[in-house]
């Protein structure tokens, strides 16, 4: 009995050591599948949900790198992923990234990110991304560099969204000498009512493009009695586009419920192009605000408008600063008989109102104002606290309004400033576009519930400055 107890401690010393050698000797991978399997079982009671940029919380981070072709595949059918470990894609140029089947959650995104510069150079040299959902692609991973996703030298596309595509982030990239569609998504699902009918919550923010062509085209639209490709709630903000002469519709969105299009800065665009373009082109309803557009060819939105759903909804354009376009006015408003269709959608109201613009319509060739104000087939149009200034061809009856169209019953126009210039606007330089405090536009506006200006400084709440800057 004495010598058993004497080997006890013995006996606990070798179970607890090769218990230890066990433990130390499984596979790093086998850990990680555990952990995740773990992880995805006990959501954090803190999550976001409404913070999809939100970044995973461990502070781990997967570095992935490409094959001996250049081609990397980041599958979450072959591969079970944490989303609380950040995928990080290894510096370097790539032939092909393919992003597909990863679906995070609420609060708790995949997010693939670079590690040092990514770069896609040539021709097909692209980044698919398919059937994803609450996944961020963000090329903000390394500290020194600001967009680390770079697209460059490209007669096609570069980036190409297939599939189911919901609650999706894609920032902080660049993209150079791209031929085609920049970002292009083919969505032709029918719209039925149901959540699989349409995709949700995409957002695009902080790209730069430089020479390209049209940079998102999203498909979709009103055929007959169906409403295909259907995108509730985007997002577009922070770009920064320049010297595109060719782009054409530099953003085109088919069918869109919901849009939030704001900070974006857009110059020398169109050039070579004498389409009747827009900046953004978009069908559906929603707002565009915070904009700076100059030095162009076609509107800065061209707003077809339409409610899904038998609720009128409303688009609101305002604080944009619109300056020095070769053709045509600031801003398109209209609608279609072929967008009513019953039962499933109706009219929606505009408002515009809080914007500077100056110098449009250089060519002379069309009438130059804020609003090219088409039909809306039931809806209204509100015109107010605008400021303009040096328009060469205004319509006869107005400097803010093209009459094309538009009911006159539904249309109803205020407090609305045009200055022959610049200088006489009380406006400050033709850069900022900030207003003297002995400009006419200076807190003489009628009030409204627009709280902030152009540069997010608050406006007078009872005598707001006429125009896009407080």
């Amino acid at each position: 009995m004495l010598r058993e107890l004497r080997l006890l401690p013995l006996l606990v010393c070798l179970v607890l050591f090769f218990s230890s050698c066990d433990k130390n000797a499984l596979p790093s991978p086998l850990t990680e599948e555990e952990s995740a399997h773990t992880s995805d079982q006990k959501a954090s009671s803190d999550a976001n949900p409404d913070d999809p940029d939100k970044k995973p919380v461990s502070g781990e981070k997967l570095i992935l790198t490409g094959d001996s072709q250049g081609r990397l595949i980041i599958d979450g059918e072959t591969q079970q992923y944490n989303c609380n470990i950040t995928l990080a894609i290894g510096a370097g140029q790539y032939n092909s990234v393919v992003i597909r089947n990863l679906h995070g959650r609420a609060g708790c995104p995949f997010r693939i990110e670079n590690e040092g510069l990514v770069e896609f150079v040539g021709d097909r040299k692209t980044m698919a991304i398919a059937n994803i959902s609450h996944v961020v692609i963000s090329g903000d991973g390394s500290k020194e560099i600001q967009r680390g996703f770079l697209f460059r030298d490209n007669s096609y596309r570069a980036v190409e969204l297939s599939g189911d595509i919901n609650d999706f982030v894609f920032q902080h990239a660049e993209f150079k000498n791209i031929g085609n569609y920049v970002i292009s998504y083919s969505h032709k699902k029918v719209y039925d009512g149901s959540a699989s009918s349409y995709s949700q919550r995409i957002k695009f923010s902080y790209l730069k493009a430089t020479n390209t062509a049209s940079l998102i085209n999203f498909g979709g639209g009103i055929s007959g009695s169906n409403i295909t490709g259907l995108i509730r709630k985007l997002e577009i903000s922070n770009l920064d586009v320049s010297n595109c002469p060719t782009a054409k519709d530099v953003i085109y969105v088919g069918m869109v419920e919901d849009y939030n299009i704001y900070g974006n800065v857009f110059s020398d665009i169109n050039t070579q192009n004498d389409n009747h373009n827009a900046m953004f082109h978009l069908i559906g309803n929603g707002k565009f605000h915070n904009n700076h557009i100059s030095n162009h060819q076609g509107n800065a939105i061209r707003a077809w408008v339409v409610s899904v759903g038998n609720t009128p909804k409303e688009v609101h354009i305002f604080n944009n600063i619109v300056f020095n376009s070769r053709k045509y006015s600031a801003f398109e408003t209209q609608s279609f008989e072929r967008f009513l269709i019953p039962q499933q959608t109706t009219y929606a109201n505009v408002k515009v109102y809080h914007n500077t613009c100056g110098r449009l319509n250089l060519s002379k060739d069309w009438y130059g104002v804020v609003l090219d104000a088409y039909r809306l087939l039931g809806g209204t149009c509100e015109v107010y606290n605008n400021l303009a200034f040096a328009l060469p061809t205004p319509h006869p009856k107005s400097h803010f309004i093209s009459y094309m169209s538009m009911e006159a019953d539904k249309l109803h126009e205020s407090s609305n400033l045009y200055f022959p210039d610049a200088n006489a606007a009380g406006i400050l330089d033709e850069k900022a576009f900030k207003l003297s405090a002995k400009s006419q536009a200076y807190r003489t506006g009628v009030s409204n519930e627009l709280t902030i200006d152009f540069y997010n400084k608050q406006r007078n709440k009872n005598s707001p400055s006429i125009g896009a800057v407080e």
